[in-house]
């Protein structure tokens, strides 16, 4: 799947697969995915007797800047599949590996629950009246000069491009803020940011920074899969009960969930 624009980095998909012939609502009978080293792969199976919905989250960051942090989550993706021993049909979520940095300006005041995530590769575009821009960041190691900080601008919100940044925390990066005023709500947001494969990429796990500081971020390339119609870039309820953990921090690649007849979830990791 190649993308005008960054096209090195790999899209967030769901991509309903099933045997030829299947008639499943949104499935693509004999479609392959093919993935890429960079890229993590989720597939779901759903071995419960209705047709379900299954969204996926990553995990919470932490943001040791900010002594406590409301911090928020989004939808990362969003698919409906039905059973799959009758049908054959699963569900192939792609994930990028490549860690990004995101903000978002809502131009004017907006509680968190009155906005979509969702932010585009083009800084200029809006989208529900936002400002956008995102940043591919290297996260800090305990030796080396890694490209693990950025600069915000505002008016017109930017991201400057990264460079070495000296206290950032192991497996962190950074964001230089500028003075704004967050009260009486925030109009800013920054954090992880994740690719989407409309060429936009949705904030994932992000807060309200402080103003004129350096916030610091620790993402992890954790994810969850839940059921319910969560769609992509909207904002959802952090809990990581009831549901499948993808850690693709042991070194997997693709992990393998089914969503069982009594509700419950299993995972398995592979290559």
């Amino acid at each position: 799947m190649k993308r005008p624009l960054f096209a090195r980095m790999r899209a967030i998909c769901a991509i309903v697969v099933a045997r030829r012939g299947d008639e499943q609502a949104g499935s693509q009978p004999g479609v392959t995915y093919a993935m890429t080293s960079s890229s993590y792969q989720i597939i779901v199976r759903n071995q419960s007797q209705t047709t379900q919905y299954f969204y996926i989250f990553q995990k919470q960051a932490a943001f040791p800047s900010l002594p406590s942090p409301s911090v928020l989550a989004s939808s990362l993706g969003c698919q409906s599949v039905g059973n799959y021993t009758s049908s054959g049909a699963q569900i192939s979520f792609g994930l990028d590996s490549q860690v990004y940095a995101g903000a978002l300006s809502t131009g004017k005041a907006v509680p968190p629950s009155q906005f979509v995530a969702l932010i585009t590769l083009d800084a200029t575009r809006s989208i529900v009246g936002s400002t956008t821009a995102a940043r591919p960041m290297t996260l800090t190691t305990s030796t080396g000069s890694p490209d693990n900080c950025t600069s915000m601008s505002l008016d017109p919100l930017g991201l400057s491009l990264p460079a070495y940044q000296s206290g950032v925390p192991v497996g962190g990066f950074a964001v230089n803020v500028p003075t704004y005023t967050p009260l009486p709500v925030p109009e800013l947001y920054c954090g992880v940011a994740a690719l989407n494969s409309d060429e936009a990429i949705i904030l994932s796990s992000f807060v309200a920074p402080a103003p004129n500081a350096v916030m610091t971020c620790i993402p992890k390339q954790i994810f969850f899969v839940k059921t319910g119609y969560q769609p992509p870039g909207s904002a959802v309820s952090y809990d990581e009960t009831n549901a499948a953990r993808c850690d693709f921090t042991t070194g997997y690649t693709t992990f393998n969930v089914t969503y069982n007849a009594n509700g419950t979830f299993s995972a398995m990791g592979g290559q």
